[in-house]
């Protein structure tokens, strides 16, 4: 029998209570990443805003410009077009330095993945501390350090292998179409932990990334619509962290990932927890 949205939700809570602090310190970093993203996105949309009522500001006094002064010709007054051109459109105007803003602005092309890459890596690095947490309970240290678990020479390869393939597995299933790409994204939800479990009871460097991509699947057969809803449930305390302009995340972002823990620790039930069975080698006498 397993649990629901509500009993995980208070499984996650009282893991934490007593908790908040050291609970905000380990998520401090990636909360930290997704306000300032927070704060650049809104001031692309302010930017974008500003450069629509400059346009148009221009359309409009270009407008004006070529519209004859019929007056200053029959004064006998010449009319340089070319000068009112470059006058009123020159590279100074305050659309073009619009322009030059958003341009500035999103010009750094390595600056998105390597944000999304720091951020994948602390996600999943709490996101197991918080296992440890929901099984271990206070003995279990939750620091800020733990956050950085993954950036090790034992774990980092297989997360990045494991993380590089869950990607391009769910991204071919978004080329057919979004509806099969985010089931998939369910599916494959679980590989990490699979991982971390697997990895502390046995030797995992035989085993390829797509072997925990494959138990994932398997382990979610059946409860895709669980997670979901149990997504879908965060929806609201998702708006308070953009309405605190990402601050209410500090609070938010442990809830949600001690939610997540508790959800794999109730569904595999400690089945990667087993100790591998090794059978003895038949033993060759030679005479």
């Amino acid at each position: 029998m397993y649990k629901s949205s509500g009993e995980l939700k208070r499984q996650a809570k009282d893991s934490l209570r007593g908790r908040w602090k050291e609970a905000v310190m380990l998520n401090l970093v990636p909360s930290i990443i997704q306000m300032v993203s927070m704060f650049f996105v809104t001031m692309i949309i302010i930017g974008l805003g500003l450069f629509i009522g400059l346009v148009a500001s221009d359309q409009s006094n270009f407008s004006k410009m070529m519209t004859p002064n019929y007056e200053k010709i029959s004064d006998g007054d010449d009319w340089d077009e070319s000068y009112m051109w470059e006058e009123e459109f020159d590279d100074e105007s305050p659309g073009a330095s619009a322009v030059a803003a958003l341009t500035s602005a999103t010009s750094a092309p390595l600056v998105g993945p390597i944000f999304s890459f720091v951020m994948t890596f602390l996600t999943i690095g709490i996101s197991f501390t918080f296992l440890d947490v929901i099984r271990r309970g206070k003995s279990q240290e939750m620091s800020f350090k733990q956050s950085f678990r993954l950036f090790n020479g034992n774990d980092f390869v297989p997360v990045l292998l494991i993380n590089i393939l869950t990607y391009i597995f769910q991204y071919l299933w978004f080329l057919l179409f979004i509806i099969p790409g985010i089931v998939k994204g369910y599916s494959y939800s679980q590989a990490n932990f699979i991982y971390k479990d697997l990895s502390s009871t046995r030797d995992t460097r035989s085993m390829g990334a797509t072997s925990f991509i494959t138990e994932s699947r398997e382990l979610m057969d059946g409860h895709k619509g669980r997670l979901f809803w149990l997504d879908i449930s965060f929806i609201g305390w998702y708006i308070v962290g953009l309405l605190t302009m990402g601050i209410g995340l500090l609070w938010i972002n442990p809830y949600i990932n001690a939610t997540k823990a508790a959800f794999y620790d109730d569904l595999s039930k400690g089945k990667f927890l087993e100790e591998e069975v090794i059978e003895d080698d038949e033993i060759w006498t030679s005479f």
